[in-house]
């Protein structure tokens, strides 16, 4: 039996409490039960699972407590089922950060105005042509300099290399933005910049636009997008059952992740148990004695 906080093997018996066998991995040394449960959560794993495939396949709160209700028996408030889809939409981002998906190198970028708190905010979309990967996304209530930066300094990191050409429409602040970002001396490695407008951006920009109205479906439902931070956490896991969890006709069924062979899990389940296992291993990391006296000398100098 696997521990469930850093899946190692490493397990053994550790007492009882209230009649019920306690476990103790001897590598992360945390104690738990088997009780088919993610770590520190009361509800039933597949209750979450099944709450964030349905939510962001499209239902709204309101349905996705309904259904749960009908399948499994179980009563749960809506503001519970939101708590699980943020928890677990930013453990999973966090992981599949570290991920290097093989891409085309040819994206597509736009942005899209969603409405949050009776405001616009910008939600902006970076996607690989041939892969249909979301290479980066990221929610803003600007439309600035600094945002089309931060769009395209996060699929440059999420990828680990240059793109070989990046498709965007006649705004005037993408020529500066790409090149603070993807700017080389060398022209042989320089990635190309294509800018249209009008009919011929929407053309060669329509791989993004259909993503456009994916998220507009599934936004339109999202009761949670009633503060920012809430609207950057639903639209972060969005972009994770996109390019994870949920098959492409176009890719012949596969997910955006398989398709640029990533080889992580493409369900949620497995996402959250490795994503677990990865915050074990910062945890550990992090409180390795190394580094623990390395803290300890620090504090001590200051």
């Amino acid at each position: 039996m696997p521990c469930k906080y850093c899946g190692s093997e490493k397990v053994v018996k550790d007492g009882k409490v209230k009649g019920k066998q306690v476990y103790k991995c001897k590598d992360c040394r945390h104690r738990f039960y088997e009780n088919a449960r993610f770590a520190k959560m009361k509800a039933d794993k597949n209750l979450i699972i099944t709450a964030l495939n349905l939510y962001y396949d499209g239902l709204s709160l309101r349905k996705t407590q309904r259904n749960l209700e009908q399948i499994f028996g179980e009563t749960f408030s809506q503001v519970t089922i939101l708590n699980w889809i943020k928890k677990y939409s930013k453990l999973v981002k966090d992981f599949v950060v570290t991920l290097t998906p093989q891409l085309s190198g040819l994206w597509h970028e736009d942005e899209t105005m969603l409405s949050c708190e009776g405001r616009n905010v910008w939600f902006w979309e970076m996607i690989d042509e041939d892969t249909k990967f979301l290479v980066a996304s990221h929610v803003s209530g600007t439309r600035t300099l600094e945002d089309t930066i931060a769009v395209f300094k996060q699929g440059y990191e999420q990828s680990k290399v240059r793109p070989r050409a990046v498709f965007v429409d006649g705004s005037f602040v993408y020529e500066t933005a790409f090149n603070k970002v993807f700017y080389t001396m060398r022209k042989d490695t320089r990635p190309e910049l294509v800018q249209r407008v009008g009919i011929r951006a929407r053309e060669t920009n329509n791989i993004v636009e259909r993503m456009h109205g994916t998220v507009k479906d599934r936004t339109r439902v999202m009761r949670g997008l009633k503060s920012f931070e809430s609207t950057k956490a639903l639209l972060e896991g969005f972009t994770i059952h996109y390019n994870y969890v949920r098959p492409h006709q176009s890719l012949n069924g596969k997910t955006p992740a398989q398709a640029a062979r990533t080889e992580a899990p493409c369900t949620w389940k497995g996402l959250i148990d490795e994503a677990t296992k990865y915050e074990a291993q910062l945890l550990a990391k992090a409180t390795s004695p190394e580094k623990v006296e390395k803290r300890e000398m620090e504090a001590i100098v200051k």
